[in-house]
Order: structure tokens, then C-alpha cells, then sequence
């Protein structure tokens, strides 16, 4: 299982209770998607699951059979549900379903065979549709004894209060830069993309995943020097990029490019008038990705409207 970092108070917080025998029986992980929080939950997992464990360091010992069977994949008391992937369909599908979270809950309700306890893991819990949240929230009234979850959520607000309320909640937050490179360097990234990665990554490792695929790291920083020099960018190249590359790169990342650049921009400028003007810009951009899947939006056109409506409010603005 890779190492992964940052998270510390919440992996202590966790220890501390397994080492005095308090374990909650549900743990709820929240935070922005790609930081790291499923593989957290498998650390602690197996933490929870080790025949060994390193309590002082709240780490599993990694050679115990229990550690060698669930590393493996193989654990016959831990279980691990997602969003599934539909072959036919070739793409995940839109929640998990109630027959996912039942079947779960009946795993649960077994003694377990190799160790004291039946761990769950439930990685992507928003996606859950109300069904499956229904189900969900009376195995949380009733939990079975020896029982441990483990709930992985990207958007806590998506999750009824009712089954917030009965988790213990743990704030995962983004990385620093110092873990932030630590892991860009475990994934092999190539150093000159380190910084871009850092700055649009905004502590999500997980967020810039596709800048190890190099056509689209070049895209995004042929991108980053278009808009380099906002107030004098050419529009017809970036007209020509959004129309080669808005399909094919993350609307996230095309959008956060475009707000630090403008934010360099701001920075640079020794007289500097904020206006409403530009802060409404830039809220349309940084609401852009979601604008364009909620409203339907032409994602080229729009984010190009928002672009000429930006330049033209921070040239005003000086």
C-alpha cells in the first residue's frame, strides 16, 4: 500500500482511540477529492485490522498475516465498495445503489474469521442515491457488533445530517508544498513540472494526476504562457486552444490557470483599484467548470466571454 502524507492529527486521532480501546464504530473522512483520503482509510484499516500494530507511530506493522492478506486483497473481514465501472457503458456509474450498501451491511453483520472485527471502507459516499443513504443510516442506528466504517466523502453537504451525525467526522485538509512535492516526487512527475503542479494543485495531489500524461502537461502550460500577460494575451490563439483542447482537458484545471495568472497580474500592478468588475470576473470563471454541466453551457464560448470580460475589468481596474 503506497505511504501516504499529511493527515497526521487525523491518523493520531484515530490511534488514539484503538490504543485505549474506544473506536468509534463509524469514522466519517471529508475533504476536497484527491488528497489522499481513501488510501488514509486503508492505512487505517489495516491499522485497526493488525495482529502487531505500531501504536506509538499508529501505523500497521505491514508482515502480520492479517496486513499480508488485506495488502493482497484478500482480508476476509475487510470490504471495499465505490462507484462501479459499467463495461458496457464504459464509464462509472452515477451512484451507489442500494443493493451495494445492503450487501455491505450483511458482510458487516458476520463475525469476523481472521481478526475481532469486519471493517468496511465506502470510498466516493456522496454519490450514494437516497435509497442507499436510507439503507446506510440504519446500519449506523444498529451497527453490528465488532463492527468498524470506515466513509470516504468529497462533498459532506451531499450526506444527510442524519448520517453525519451519527460518524465521527475528520476534516482532511490539502496538503502543504512540502508534502504536496513529496508526493509529486513518489509519483515520478517530472521536476519541471513541479511548479505548475504545485500551483494548481492547490494541495490536491490527486487534482493534477493528468500532468503525468505529457501531451496534456504541454497543452497546460502552452495554456499557462497564453495567459501569462493577461491584458495583452492573444485572443486568437486563445480561442484556437479552447477550441483544440476544452474537451479533452479538466474544465477545473483550464479555469485555475486562467485565475492565477490573473491574480499574477493583480499582483504585479504597483496602483492596483479593486473594482466589483473584477471580482465578479472572477467568480464567473472560478464558477465556470460547474456553470457549464449545470446550465449546459458551450464550454469554449463561455469561458472565452468570461476571459475578453476579465481583461477588459482588470485594464479598467489599474
Amino acid at each position: 500500500m503506497r505511504m501516504v502524507l499529511g493527515h497526521d492529527k487525523v491518523r493520531m486521532a484515530f490511534g488514539k482511540a484503538l490504543q485505549v480501546d474506544r473506536l468509534h464504530h463509524a469514522w466519517l473522512f471529508y475533504g476536497v477529492q484527491g488528497i489522499g483520503k481513501a488510501t488514509l482509510a486503508q492505512q487505517l484499516a489495516a491499522l485497526a485490522m493488525c495482529a502487531s500494530p505500531d501504536l506509538s507511530n499508529f501505523q500497521a506493522c505491514g508482515q502480520c498475516h492479517s496486513c499480508v492478506m488485506l495488502y493482497a486483497g484478500s482480508h476476509p473481514d475487510y470490504a471495499h465498495i465505490e462507484l462501479l465501472y459499467d463495461d458496457k457503458k464504459k464509464k462509472y456509474n452515477r451512484d451507489i445503489n442500494i443493493a451495494q450498501i445492503r450487501e455491505a451491511l450483511d458482510f458487516l453483520a458476520l463475525s469476523g474469521l481472521k481478526s475481532k472485527r469486519r471493517v468496511l471502507l465506502i470510498d466516493d459516499a456522496n454519490f450514494m442515491n437516497q435509497q442507499a443513504a436510507n439503507a446506510l443510516l440504519k446500519g449506523l442506528e444498529e451497527p453490528a457488533e465488532g463492527s468498524l466504517l470506515l466513509i470516504v466523502c468529497h462533498d459532506l453537504q451531499r450526506l444527510p445530517a442524519t448520517i453525519r451525525s451519527r460518524c465521527m467526522l475528520q476534516a482532511c485538509s490539502p496538503l502543504n508544498e512540502v508534502d504536496m512535492q513529496a508526493v509529486l516526487d513518489m509519483q515520478g512527475l517530472d521536476k519541471s513540472l513541479h511548479e505548475l503542479a504545485v500551483a494548481l494543485g492547490q494541495g490536491s495531489p490527486g487534482r493534477v494526476a493528468i500532468l503525468s500524461d505529457s501531451k496534456q502537461a504541454k497543452a497546460l502550460l502552452i495554456w499557462q504562457d497564453l495567459l501569462h500577460d493577461i491584458g495583452k494575451s492573444d485572443i486568437g490563439e486563445i480561442q484556437k486552444w479552447l477550441n483544440k483542447h476544452v474537451q479533452d482537458i479538466s474544465h477545473d484545471l483550464i479555469a485555475n490557470v486562467v485565475l492565477n495568472e490573473a491574480h499574477e497580474a493583480m499582483a504585479g500592478q504597483t496602483q492596483w483599484n479593486t473594482s466589483t468588475q473584477v471580482y465578479e470576473s472572477l467568480v464567473a470563471v472560478a464558477s465556470w467548470p460547474k456553470a457549464v454541466v449545470r446550465h449546459s453551457l458551450r464550454p469554449a464560448p463561455s469561458l472565452m466571454a468570461y476571459i475578453l470580460q476579465l481583461r477588459n475589468a482588470l485594464k479598467t481596474s489599474v
